[in-house]
């Protein structure tokens, strides 16, 4: 069977909206990863922020058995797609002092735990942000003036031609949204029009300093993460349905906005990830991924211990693999395999519409339920 990150790559260049229709592996020069702790291989180390990741238990099951700042207990995303495509086994973190030259030319991650498109959110966990301040992209900035520094201009402006640059963020913003001010000044249907307004602005920015090549994940449903359930109170310990249909507006937005902002960028392939569904089905199907824990993470009760809250301290499920989620909120290596496999331009199983009655999109575990997001 094939692995997971080759069918994500598989489908980064056969969305039928928005790419070709030939299914080719690619072959990228480099890949850059940038948004939040789906991602981050451990720049918040580097930062004085406690969203932090540094300890056990978490990098138990990572290469030498020890914690960098990935939020698992193994591989994210950003390494096991690096692997597959053989630039390099793991995704190395921009802030990491020791960085080879090999690791400069195939692509370095600039994403940060707690972080989001709105600046206000990395703002509130002093973390890096998309945009301002001693964000993202200016690191990247940073990074292009060094790999020119190695290559030179022409081979430095060839890598970055020919990378793909990896887009996954927004969660923390609708987080931090539900229990903010701006809930009081604009409606979610606004505030999802103006994250889709700064998804815009930096994916044009990034395009600008020379890149071609994006892959956009939409929000996961994560209504449906353990501490979203727990903070809902509901004894059932279903998904939190409000959340996810704002989830699934938002991206539905966000696909409606791609075609669009790919023709307006000379030379740009943009396709859109489908992280909603990839975890949906999983979280519906279990036993057909292998999972039988969907609720509860692995650290401690399950119900709401991450970051600082999952430690040396907290006991751990005695069977690790049979569970979606390591900590409240992120999932564990498997989870994160399992999900790698994210669909790209597919339609949603159920229309999305402003106008439609809001769905069921959780899995029925017991009932529906009410709540807001915590910061993840």
């Amino acid at each position: 069977m094939a692995h997971p990150a080759l069918l994500l790559v598989l489908l980064l260049i056969s969305s039928p909206a928005i790419s070709s229709s030939k299914r080719i592996l690619p072959k990228f020069s480099a890949i850059f990863y940038f948004g939040d702790s789906v991602l981050d291989t451990g720049n918040n180390i580097r930062l004085p922020t406690v969203a932090l990741a540094n300890h056990v238990p978490y990098g138990r099951d990572f290469p030498g058995k020890k914690p960098t700042g990935r939020f698992s207990n193994g591989r994210l995303v950003p390494d096991l797609l690096n692997q597959r495509l053989q630039l390099k086994e793991l995704s190395p973190p921009y802030l990491d002092s020791k960085l080879s030259n090999n690791d400069m030319m195939t692509g370095v991650n600039f994403a940060s735990e707690g972080s989001g498109f709105d600046d206000q959110t990395s703002q509130l966990a002093n973390t890096l942000p998309m945009f301002e301040a001693v964000k993202q992209v200016n690191l990247f900035k940073d990074y292009l003036l060094r790999l020119r520094n190695i290559v030179g201009d022409k081979d430095a402006s060839r890598i970055i031609a020919n990378s793909l640059i990896f887009i996954s963020s927004g969660t923390n913003d609708f987080s931090h949204y539900y229990r903010s001010s701006k809930k009081k000044k604009m409606d979610i249907g606004a505030y999802q029009d103006t994250v889709i307004q700064m998804v815009q602005a930096r994916v044009k920015e990034l395009h600008e300093l020379g890149g071609r090549q994006f892959s956009l994940a939409g929000l996961p449903p994560f209504g449906c993460t353990p501490i979203q359930i727990t903070l809902s109170r509901d004894p059932d310990r279903a998904c939190v349905d409000e959340q996810n249909w704002d989830a699934q507006i938002y991206n539905s937005k966000l696909q409606e906005l791609l075609p669009a902002l790919q023709g307006s960028l000379h030379g740009s392939k943009i396709v859109y990830l489908d992280a909603y569904w990839a975890l949906m089905e999983i979280l519906e199907e279990p036993a057909k991924y292998g999972f039988t824990e969907t609720t509860r993470g692995c650290c401690g009760t399950g119900l709401r211990e991450v970051a600082l809250l999952c430690n040396a301290f907290t006991p751990i499920c005695k069977n690790v693999s049979s569970h979606v989620f390591y900590d409240a909120v992120h999932p564990t290596e498997r989870g994160t395999n399992a999900r790698a496999s994210w669909r790209l331009g597919r339609s949603p199983r159920r229309p999305v519409t402003p106008l439609s009655p809001p769905p069921t999109p959780c899995p029925r575990l017991e009932g529906d339920l009410d709540g807001r997001p915590a910061a993840l």
